[in-house]
């Protein structure tokens, strides 16, 4: 396993600017602390709470703080995109990141999390797979040309953009594309497409297509603590202090609904790496993106960050999945 990864989901509530700074220290705590990369959730309206719609002038934001760490968009949803405008905002924006950009792109969730999202850009559902794959197909030929059309150069020049991207999917034929494209996969058991079904069979298909060197980002929930107890507390403490982001959380029951659903690992560092060591769906893992299911501005988020860093992440590097 690499260095680990970080998935950071900003949460909407006021103030908007206090969350997108403390997220912008959060990056760089990361970076301190030895984090491959951090990848930022991305919705729009605030789907599910959302509270990032537009990842490229935050992604340029947390690039003047930082130097090392790369940057993920977690992702870009592709149909409500022109590619050409998709292409020129993430040049831009790799620029301004000195070439640390990792493009993530996908569809939605689907469900309620994307549906008013849909609606919202006045785009048919129905449509999301074939806009999807004739703008991806788009997108990689103008960063692998350089032009939008003949004739017509993209400026900046992409650099070596091409070879960063990744798709997040829960569709097999996608997961499929995404291998002979030479792109990462970013396989998602929750989407429209699985249901909350196992990731394996994604990452068989990608495989059995990728003629490169693959790229898997596994997703990995965790909530690290000195003990199954005090990790709990510190959900106690977020279901609190955001009860519009739980509301069916009036009794224990939901709580211990909302970790299984969540897939969340939680205790002590050990538990939690006995808990992920075997799990096959982590098989071909090549990136692990650990995320905090905290609020940002959570007291214990940092501390959560720096455990994940200095006692998970390196019991698993001993440890390989498989």
């Amino acid at each position: 396993m690499t260095a680990p990864s970080l998935f950071v989901q900003l949460r909407s509530g006021p103030p908007v600017a206090e969350i997108y700074r403390r997220t912008i220290e959060i990056g760089v705590h990361a970076e301190q602390l030895g984090f491959r990369s951090v990848w930022f959730a991305t919705r729009h309206f605030q789907a599910h709470h959302a509270a990032l719609p537009s990842v490229f002038p935050f992604v340029a934001a947390v690039a003047q703080h930082t130097s090392r760490i790369r940057l993920g968009t977690g992702v870009v949803t592709v149909p409500f995109e022109h590619p050409v405008r998709l292409a020129e905002d993430a040049v831009v924006t790799d620029t301004l990141a000195g070439g640390r950009l990792e493009l993530g792109l996908g569809k939605g969730l689907g469900f309620g999390h994307s549906a008013s999202s849909y609606a919202g850009f006045g785009v048919a559902d129905s449509n999301r797979e074939s806009l999807y794959a004739e703008r991806v197909t788009t997108l990689h030929r103008i960063l692998e040309t350089g032009h939008v059309v003949d004739g017509v150069a993209l400026y900046p020049p992409p650099g070596t953009l091409r070879s960063r991207i990744w798709q997040s999917t829960g569709n097999i034929e996608t997961a499929r594309r995404a291998g002979a494209a030479g792109d990462g996969l970013l396989p998602h058991g929750n989407s429209q497409a699985r249901a909350g079904g196992s990731v394996t069979e994604l990452v068989d298909a990608y495989l059995a297509a990728c003629p490169t060197e693959p790229r898997i980002g596994s997703s990995l929930a965790v909530l690290p603590g000195d003990s199954e107890r005090d990790s709990l507390e510190m959900l106690d403490i977020d279901i609190r202090s955001s009860p519009a982001f739980y509301p069916d959380f009036d009794s224990g029951s939901g709580r211990e609904r909302f970790l299984a659903d969540s897939l969340i690992r939680f205790g002590a560092a050990d538990r939690i790496v006995n808990d992920v060591v075997g799990d096959p769906d982590r098989a071909a893992t090549t990136d692990v993106l650990f995320s905090i299911p905290l609020a940002v501005n959570h007291p214990r988020y940092l501390d959560c960050l720096r455990r994940i860093s200095e006692d998970i992440a390196p019991q698993l590097g001993s440890h390989p999945i498989r």
